[in-house]
């Protein structure tokens, strides 16, 4: 039986839920619930399997965790409740991404798998390696438009124009005035921050602009939170000796598949 979560539902199922083995889901029903469409199923001994659907990222954006620890579980069900809440036509497909961590998603059936990614989530372990203070500029409203310039620019998956009002945003400039790099954050709670939005200019890159901006945003984070992480892919082996030089430490790996759904 599938079901949508009450409020006090999902205060419960969030008390199950450890942050970095569900870090996703976890930050979608503890940080962004008015956004996110949640299901549950339910067995015999209580919830077997959620799902969630977080809305207004620009691809559809869905994840899982499993409540009983063993056993294989297929998401077709599922994903049918969600195609009628969120009024997909049916037989109707469209192209979705499933994020979860690995050890989930190796217990998934999952319907019209096209491409599968590893992403490591990242904690900031060593603070002091981070770099001295640089030169980076908080973000006003004005400049928006120049930053989700640069973000189309670099290809930022997951860049949202909203964060860089919602959570503070630092840039870069050169002497002429032009954005060159830039960092924000996806989640800036007490509990935990997540960087995010990092990217740099082609034509600037290999200065060291992107070690330095990374560098400024965790220092900003920190000041709101002692728990300070980060997502890239596995495949971004740049990103990731940048992000270990700063004293980052690979904590969990996630799977990152494209489906129909």
């Amino acid at each position: 039986m599938f079901k949508s979560l009450n409020l006090a539902e999902e205060i419960e199922l969030l008390k199950q839920l450890e942050l970095e083995k569900s870090y996703i889901f976890y930050g979608n029903l503890r940080l962004r619930a008015k956004r996110t469409l949640f299901l549950a199923e339910a067995g015999e001994q209580g919830w077997t399997a959620a799902g969630a659907y977080l809305q207004g990222m620009p691809f559809h954006a869905f994840t899982f965790c499993l409540i009983e620890e063993t056993g294989s579980y297929s998401v077709k069900g599922m994903l049918e409740q969600f195609r009628k809440r969120l009024k997909v036509g049916e037989g109707e497909q469209r192209e979705g991404v499933l994020t979860a961590v690995e050890s989930c998603v190796a217990r998934l059936e999952i319907p019209h798998a096209l491409e599968r990614k590893t992403m490591l989530l990242m904690k900031l372990t060593s603070a002091d390696r981070l770099l001295p203070r640089g030169e980076s500029f908080l973000v006003e409203e004005d400049r928006g438009g120049a930053v989700k310039q640069l973000a189309n620019k670099v290809g930022m998956l997951s860049f949202r124009a909203e964060e860089v009002r919602e959570m503070p945003h630092i840039a870069l400039s050169s002497q002429s005035g032009e954005l060159t790099a830039m960092a924000g954050f996806h989640v800036y709670e007490d509990d935990f921050v997540e960087i995010g939005n990092i990217g740099t200019s082609a034509e600037y890159r290999k200065r060291g602009l992107g070690m330095q901006i990374t560098s400024d945003i965790c220092r900003i984070g920190l000041q709101k939170s002692p728990n300070v992480y980060l997502f890239v892919f596995a495949d971004n082996e740049a990103a990731i000796r940048v992000y270990e030089r700063l004293g980052f430490t690979t904590v969990e790996r996630y799977a990152f598949v494209t489906f129909l759904w």
